[in-house]
């Protein structure tokens, strides 16, 4: 039986480390968990949402009046180039594992927080690279009439785009099980090596403090890069810009930190402050790359 937990603190269950209670929180490992979760929030009238690995994501200081589901399903199954993996597999463990099988598409994920799960949802990337380009299908359970039915969506289907897909909105119905992958062939040595380079980049660019990772997305025309939204936050003199103990580090200004004990409230009021001053410099109107709950 799901064990199901009342005023449960989110700063516990997120990279941030901020947030208030969920008025019920549970932890889902698998369909019928989920199930079981989605049926307690409609006996109880509440608001229903799956969180993935935590990450991506700043919860508001009065936490959330709902019930709160942690998906954790896990399993990753081999079949010759592809992998199928349960949403709740970490995507760092996905990235070792693929490339143990001297498989590759994987390796600039490595050092990146999360879940398969919740890498599909944003459709996670970086270095010119994303998750969408070896996604081969999706399986998930998706709320049609009041009834939950389980359903499969192809690459096309789940509507990538640029840090989202059709699951990446507040109101989703759509719970993602599990992932399908295509990679390539590869070379574990080499792809070793590529991920210890990039791991030597990511290291100087990457604050150690808690955070959700970038905050906005580049601003892009089509596939085309207009702006690096850090660029343009470090352009304004915003680096080192603090809110109560939230502040922007100064080696990426595209990150808002906790220094700690932040309050969401800290990292709302920066993050305004950045899309103001960029607005006023540039003409530019950033647009969060992070969930606001």
């Amino acid at each position: 039986m799901l064990q199901i937990l009342e005023n449960e603190n989110l700063s516990k269950h997120n990279t941030f480390a901020i947030g208030g209670p969920a008025r019920y929180f549970a932890v889902a490992r698998s369909k019928e968990d989920i199930l079981e979760a989605s049926y307690f929030a409609r006996e109880k009238s509440l608001p229903f949402f799956v969180l993935g690995g935590g990450s991506n994501i700043l919860i508001s200081d009065e936490g959330y009046n709902g019930v709160m589901v942690r998906v954790q399903i896990g399993g990753i199954n081999f079949d010759g180039s592809k992998l199928t993996a349960g949403a709740g597999v970490l995507l760092s463990q996905l990235v070792n594992e693929s490339v143990n099988r001297n498989l590759s598409g994987l390796e600039w994920a490595v050092g990146i927080p999360g879940t398969i799960g919740g890498a599909v949802n944003g459709n996670c990337g970086a270095y010119g690279k994303s998750v969408s380009e070896s996604v081969e299908s999706v399986m998930i359970l998706k709320e049609e009439n009041g009834e939950w039915q389980l359903k499969k969506y192809s690459n096309e289907e789940c509507f990538f785009r640029y840090r989202g897909s059709r699951f990446k909105h507040p109101d989703n119905k759509e719970v993602i099980l599990e992932a399908t992958l295509d990679l390539g062939p590869g070379d574990s040595l080499k792809s070793r090596e590529e991920m210890k380079n990039t791991l030597i980049q990511r290291r100087g660019k990457i604050p150690t403090e808690p955070s959700a990772g970038c905050v906005f997305k580049n601003v892009k025309n089509g596939s085309e890069l207009v702006a690096a939204a850090g660029k343009l936050i470090e352009q304004c003199g915003l680096k080192e810009t603090r809110v109560g103990n939230a502040f922007i580090p100064a080696i990426h200004g595209n990150y808002i930190v906790n220094g700690g004990n932040a309050k969401a409230a800290d990292v709302r009021e920066l993050m305004a402050i950045c899309k103001e001053r960029v607005k006023e410099k540039f003409g530019i109107t950033l647009e969060e790359e992070i969930i606001l709950i």
